[in-house]
């Protein structure tokens, strides 16, 4: 009887679902092959991409970064909280307004962190691969740079970094 009724209500919610999908002309669905990858200007190699929305525009947007190997940022912050998952590769990730690759906190593909508003960071792909971060937050967002005397990107060396974990 218990295992009727589930099966049943299962059945409800998911024919619901089915119709309110279909009802609903607003999803988004954005294919890999068609990102529209944009060389940063300096950034030594690095890209992004826009998945949804603009993050020069109120609203949700979606980007995500290409770091080529050894490519890092240097400190800097952004006007709104972002959150940030790693698809491709190994992120290395540090906080403060101190850049020292060494220090950096590796995270492997599926890895997270958030990143407040206001928080000095710096990170790239400071390893030997190339890494591909996915960036979610709410616009319109700016970004700040630490040290406006020197330039935002490096290129790091493999050996300034610490090992992977």
């Amino acid at each position: 009887m218990i295992l009727r009724s589930l099966i049943g209500c299962l059945t409800i919610v998911a024919g619901h679902s089915v119709q309110a999908e279909g009802a609903r002309s607003d999803f988004a669905t954005v294919v890999t092959q068609d990102l529209d990858w944009r060389p940063i200007p300096g950034g030594l190699g690095a890209a992004y991409a826009v998945v949804y929305g603009d993050p020069a525009k109120a609203g949700t947007y979606v980007i995500r970064v290409r770091f080529p190997a050894g490519v890092m940022d240097l400190p800097h912050s952004h006007s709104a909280d972002r959150h940030v998952t790693v698809l491709e590769g190994t992120w290395h990730a540090g906080t403060g307004p101190d850049f020292n690759a060494a220090s950096a906190v590796a995270l492997d593909a599926g890895s997270y962190m958030f990143h407040p508003a206001g928080g000095v960071h710096w990170d790239g792909a400071a390893g030997d691969e190339d890494a591909v971060v996915q960036i979610v937050g709410n616009g319109p967002v700016e970004t700040q740079q630490e040290h406006k005397e020197s330039a935002d990107w490096v290129k790091v060396k493999q050996s300034e970094t610490a090992p992977s974990e």
